[in-house]
């Protein structure tokens, strides 16, 4: 333990040694050359260390194994130290210093030894160059794979008029996908919120709207429903609306996921389709109700016409009442044609 004391104690104290000049027979070359030697060795020593640690900081977000950079850095500036420390003592043989420093060497390579043993399974695992090129590659072919198959599926969306639609509950934000702009008509640039969304709602369906999303709400389930929007370009178009709500943790709605589907035609057609039923109706029922009456009346006018004496006074007045019956036939016959000519014109 005094020994130790005393080693730190005159650890730069060189009275007690001689120096290298004073130790053997130097000539001044073989001394200088000596000197020099170590000094550029020294010199190498100190600058790679700063170029390795500015290397480093510089990419310091880039650069993996920082820990064996300055590691290496540390080594390589230490045993540069020795080097000085060797020919400082052609003048003052600092030794204690000298092995002190060469102790510090020593510790400082055994630990980088022992990390880069640490990290050489990892370093070995990395890929070389060519094996980055061919991912890259290959990722390439995906994306362009994955781009393909996003055009096709534009496609299918626009032949199927139909868009994405989900909205963000948490942070009141609604992401459509890029189909819903034939759909909407809208700018392509334009975010929709909740807010300027229910602008776009046909005035009449507001109510509707607010009720099945109450609904939706409530039940924690989304039923399907029809809707009208009213596009960019002014256009009424008929949406048939589907989807399915995901909670959070707490239960509460987080997200609503749907489809929106442009079912114009397919609606206009269902109401052509009803108003013609409805006037089939109206037809069926004049004949049953309108057309029967005037018809019994002159099948019972006839049945008192007498045939057996023309100049009956009452053939008169059957007459009469068939010319009238026959009239009020014309004005139903007039109306059911009116109604089929309503039917023709929704057919076309």
């Amino acid at each position: 333990m005094d020994d130790i004391k005393h080693f730190f104690k005159n650890l730069f104290e060189h009275s007690d040694f001689r120096s290298f000049w004073r130790s053997g027979s130097w000539t001044k070359f073989h001394g200088w050359l000596y000197i020099i030697s170590d000094l550029m060795v020294w010199s190498a020593y100190f600058v790679i260390p700063l170029l390795i640690l500015f290397y480093v900081v510089t990419k310091r977000q880039k650069v993996r194994f920082n820990k064996l950079y300055f590691l290496f850095a540390a080594f390589i500036l230490t045993c540069g130290a020795t080097y000085f420390v060797d020919a400082l003592m052609f003048w003052m043989p600092v030794y204690r210093f000298s092995a002190l420093m060469r102790f510090i060497t020593g510790v400082i390579s055994w630990v980088t030894v022992f990390y880069v043993f640490k990290m050489l399974p990892v370093a070995f695992s990395l890929r070389s160059q060519e094996d980055l090129e061919t991912e890259i590659n290959n990722r390439k072919k995906v994306e362009e794979k994955i781009k393909e198959k996003n055009a096709l599926l534009l496609d299918a969306e626009k032949i199927a008029k139909l868009a994405y639609i989900q909205w963000d509950v948490m942070n009141e934000k609604v992401t459509m996908s890029e189909a819903s702009k034939y759909i909407f008509d809208m700018p392509e640039d334009k975010e929709f919120n909740h807010s300027n969304f229910t602008q776009l709602i046909y005035p009449e369906d507001v109510k509707h709207l607010e009720k099945m999303i109450d609904t939706i709400f409530i039940k924690k389930l989304f039923p399907d429903f029809y809707c009208r929007i009213v596009t960019g370009k002014n256009e009424v178009k008929h949406l048939l609306v589907r989807g399915e709500v995901t909670l959070n943790n707490d239960g509460l709605i987080q997200t609503i996921n749907g489809t929106l589907q442009d079912v114009t035609e397919q609606r206009l057609y269902i109401q052509k389709i009803q108003l013609q039923n409805q006037k089939l109706k109206d037809i069926a029922w004049i004949q049953s109700h309108k057309v029967r009456s005037p018809v019994a009346t002159i099948m019972g006018l006839i049945q008192l016409f007498n045939k057996q004496d023309a100049a009956d006074p009452i053939n008169e007045q059957v007459l009469e009442g068939i010319m009238e019956a026959a009239e009020n036939l014309d004005e139903v016959i007039k109306e059911i044609n009116g109604k089929t000519e309503t039917i023709h014109e929704l057919e076309q």
